[in-house]
């Protein structure tokens, strides 16, 4: 699927009927990319499937791109979300690993929820980034995470292989999202959503917190 344009919405529903509809087009958009596709991801796919005439759905959306578009700003409010809640400074008492546990958790559910539509939205990213700049919505996520994930470490103070926070932020924040998407996309062979989480946290805390190291015995 190559997308050629970033549309925002025709008509934002503001009516309850309205945002009905724009969720039952949402929904049907998942699914069609979660059971068939991103290619069976046309228009016309996606209005029969929400139950409405194709011309409802160009009411809200100029194209599937739109659609995509609106999309990938729903799964960033949902991660930003996630983020604030799990980092904010009520959870500063919890132990690293909990928390590194907890974000890595979530955002596992977050791809699991509707991965059709995690691997359409990384796969457009990729080709459209490829040479280029990223979009600024994508960039402005991106900023937002970094800055919740830098308050969090500065506040906790639990960075101690790390003393440049900003750096360290940034870092984590990357590595972890690069990772996920990888493992959608190429899907391998024994790293089901268990074993990346395990492996995560353990790259994680490795990176930001200095950990005892194991006592070597003396061969006899």
């Amino acid at each position: 699927m190559t997308r050629k344009t970033k549309n925002a919405p025709r008509n934002p529903p503001r009516q309850a009927r309205s945002q009905a509809t724009v969720s039952a087009i949402f929904d049907a958009t998942t699914r069609i990319l979660d059971r068939e596709g991103a290619e069976a991801a046309t228009t016309t796919r996606i209005a029969a499937v929400a139950g409405v005439s194709i011309g409802t759905l160009y009411q809200y959306f100029a194209d599937r791109d739109a659609i995509l578009d609106a999309l990938q700003e729903r799964e960033f409010d949902r991660a930003l979300a996630l983020m604030s809640d799990v980092l904010s400074d009520r959870h500063l008492a919890r132990s690293p690993r909990a928390t590194v546990t907890a974000v890595v958790r979530g955002l596992g559910e977050l791809y699991a929820a509707c991965p059709g539509l995690q691997r359409a939205l990384a796969i457009d990213a990729l080709s459209t980034t490829h040479g280029g700049p990223k979009p600024a919505r994508v960039e402005a996520f991106d900023m937002r995470i970094i800055a919740i994930v830098r308050h969090f470490l500065g506040a906790m103070h639990a960075t101690a292989r790390r003393s440049n926070v900003e750096a360290a932020a940034f870092v984590v924040h990357h590595a972890v999202r690069a990772v996920m998407l990888a493992r959608l996309l190429e899907r391998p062979a024994g790293l089901d959503e268990k074993a990346l989480e395990a492996e995560l946290v353990d790259l994680v805390l490795r990176y930001l917190v200095e950990e005892p190291r194991a006592v070597k015995r003396r061969a006899r």
